[in-house]
């Protein structure tokens, strides 16, 4: 199979500004989620460091041609942070994706974290949020989509009482209306560190299947900066302090690109924790979901501990 997906990369190489001599050579790599496991074949063009051609596949068409479609749209916007989407079809027994590759690491702090380099992590997120902020009016589903439904899963999730009574209390305070204020801004939907390359001072994010789910400001900017934050702990005393010294600046920075108050960040916070973890738990990441519960327990618990870190407003 790999022979007839390489012979269908050189029919098109001329198509796709690809060199159409030397050799090819594809490196396979299996992505295992409990509901969407795909292969990935990254095309390598001669000593290339980086693969310059992608193709995902998978035995069911629905998620990728949703991604594809996905990716279309925005590299249509933002193309100077996506991989440009090239085919997608019936190729070998599987659905096929193929997109462009794009220069870099997952990236991974490693607990140094320089202000250039976070400075333009945001700009890169909001970046791509103007380009992609929609003009219309939002759905009437929103507030079910991103309050009422989210909140509800979270505080039947698990056990504790702080959980529960502050998904209520919040459902019970934020409105239809006040949600509907916020501009429509589709986001990825699941940015986490590891779906962020970075390479020589750019940035590009990919694994666009959950975009647009949720469409509210500030959700991608949040779930970055908190799965940076977890990989030291899942307690703010255990957040690394050069990161944690950073995030207001951050945060300020988005909102103003983005024309967006920063004091909004307060209801983002407690939205984007319980969004994220919906979807990942509608997903079947169980194991991920478990780890945001007890994460969210603890925001449940001390939230003005959380929202100090966000915003640098609140104290302890």
């Amino acid at each position: 199979m790999i022979g007839e997906w390489k012979s269908f990369l050189l029919d098109r190489a001329e198509d796709w500004q690809l060199p159409t001599t030397g050799k090819w050579s594809a490196f396979v790599h299996n992505n295992y989620h409990p509901h969407c496991s795909n292969v990935n074949l990254m095309w390598f063009h001669m000593s290339d460091e980086f693969p310059r051609i992608v193709t995902k596949l998978y035995r069911e068409p629905d998620i990728l041609k949703r991604e594809f479609e996905n990716l279309s749209e925005i590299h249509a916007r933002a193309p100077r942070w996506v991989p440009r989407p090239l085919h997608f079809g019936f190729q070998g027994g599987f659905w096929a994706m193929w997109m462009s590759g794009v220069p870099g690491y997952r990236f991974r702090g490693g607990g140094k974290y320089s202000p250039e380099t976070l400075r333009s992590m945001a700009e890169a997120v909001a970046g791509i949020h103007a380009a992609t902020r929609k003009t219309e009016v939002p759905d009437p589903d929103r507030y079910r989509r991103i309050v009422s439904e989210p909140l509800q899963s979270l505080g039947r999730f698990g056990a504790s009482v702080a959980v529960r009574a502050g998904c209520a209390e919040l459902e019970a305070r934020v409105s239809a209306d006040s949600v509907n204020a916020f501009p429509v801004v589709p986001q990825h939907g699941d940015l986490f560190s590891g779906n962020l390359l970075s390479h020589a001072g750019k940035w590009y994010v990919v694994d666009w299947e959950s975009f647009g789910k949720i469409d509210l400001p500030f959700y991608d900017l949040l779930t970055l900066l908190v799965s940076l934050l977890l990989e030291e702990g899942r307690r703010p005393e255990q957040w690394n302090v050069t990161l944690v010294k950073q995030i207001p600046a951050l945060i300020s920075a988005y909102a103003r690109g983005l024309g967006v108050a920063v004091a909004n960040v307060h209801l983002m916070l407690p939205l984007t924790l319980a969004n994220w973890f919906h979807m990942q738990w509608s997903d079947g990441r169980k194991e991920f979901a478990e780890m945001m519960y007890k994460a969210i327990e603890h925001y449940f618990e001390r939230p003005a501990v959380w929202e100090n870190v966000f915003s640098g407003e609140l104290k302890p």
